[in-house]
């Protein structure tokens, strides 16, 4: 009896860490997608969210109409978007964590709009 329960625990607690170690995938800006103005301010809705390694981001938008950089903080701040760590354009385009640490994604439409938010 008690090696049958010590199975049952092994096997939950096994359960638990496989759905834990699982990767996630996040439409980012959730409902309104990847737009200029979205009903939440993607900040916040970063902030809302915890990524890991192996995580995915779906930004959600029409190829042409926009796309996705990742820039450093730097870029991002000081509004430079001409040399992006990585550029996205195909429309509904997924970026994933591949290492921990900081990450910037900006869109070129909408780095005016940052730029200007930044200087005020």
């Amino acid at each position: 009896m008690e090696s049958r329960r010590f199975l049952i625990v092994l096997v939950v607690i096994s359960m638990a860490l496989v759905s834990y170690s699982q990767a996630h995938k996040f439409l980012v800006g959730g409902k309104d997608g990847w737009v200029v103005n979205p009903s939440e301010n993607f900040n916040h809705w970063a902030e809302r969210h915890r990524f890991q390694v192996n995580d995915t981001l779906f930004f959600r938008y029409r190829k042409g109409s926009n796309s996705v950089m990742i820039v450093t903080k730097e870029d991002y701040y000081s509004c430079i978007n001409k040399n992006p760590i990585q550029s996205l354009t195909d429309g509904d385009s997924v970026f994933k964590f591949e290492r921990s640490g900081p990450f910037v994604s900006s869109s070129v439409v909408a780095m005016p709009t940052i730029a200007k938010m930044v200087r005020n």
